[in-house]
């Protein structure tokens, strides 16, 4: 990700993730979700913090709040998102919407909702981070927010080749805007 809140000033090339977040809570927001549902990364990781800064954001201009019952963390794995979307179904009333961190959690939340009987973008809407290859393959095919991986990769090529020729960087801190991707596994709100 890059951005950093330590004293050392280093070239980085990032993604803006609260703006991606707030993006995400915002199309679920307009299709008339109130009880979103966020599994979040691990809290130690530097980019949890901006993401869910865009979704608390996106939240309280809409008059909503995140509920701390419907925060809950995973390890970015699809274990994970299985695991913690399995204990969000539990609760009554059971989230219409679940936001998930990345795009293996999201899978993971997809086969739990599919499990119980329920149909993913209409009982249940979920929504990933990342736009790996195979999200857009996913039954139903992922809503998500897509991080320019190529264009990332290859801006610190170039800054890196800069710096061991010796040169100084026109840019030193780069933040891409994320675009966001609207599939299948979302939809209106059902209740």
């Amino acid at each position: 990700y890059g951005r950093s809140e330590m004293k050392i000033d280093f070239p980085y090339v990032g993604v803006d993730g609260k703006r991606g977040m707030y993006t995400a809570a915002q199309h679920l927001i307009e299709q008339g979700h109130r009880r979103i549902a966020y599994i979040a990364p691990p809290s130690d990781l530097q980019f949890s913090t901006h993401r869910l800064a865009g979704l608390c954001e996106a939240l309280q201009r809409n008059g909503l709040s995140l509920q701390s019952e419907l925060h809950l963390e995973g390890d970015l794995t699809q274990e994970s998102g299985y695991r913690v979307a399995r204990r969000l179904l539990s609760i009554e009333p059971r989230p219409t919407a679940i936001i998930c961190a990345n795009d293996l959690m999201a899978l993971g939340a997809i086969s739990a909702i599919q499990e119980q009987g329920l149909t993913v973008g209409r009982d249940v809407s979920v929504v990933g981070f990342d736009d790996v290859p195979w999200a857009q393959h996913s039954h139903p095919p992922l809503t998500t927010v897509h991080q320019p991986v190529y264009e990332i990769g290859k801006r610190v090529c170039h800054m890196l080749i800069q710096l061991i020729r010796g040169e100084e960087l026109k840019e030193r801190h780069i933040v891409l805007q994320p675009e966001f991707i609207v599939r299948e596994s979302t939809g209106p709100a059902s209740q």
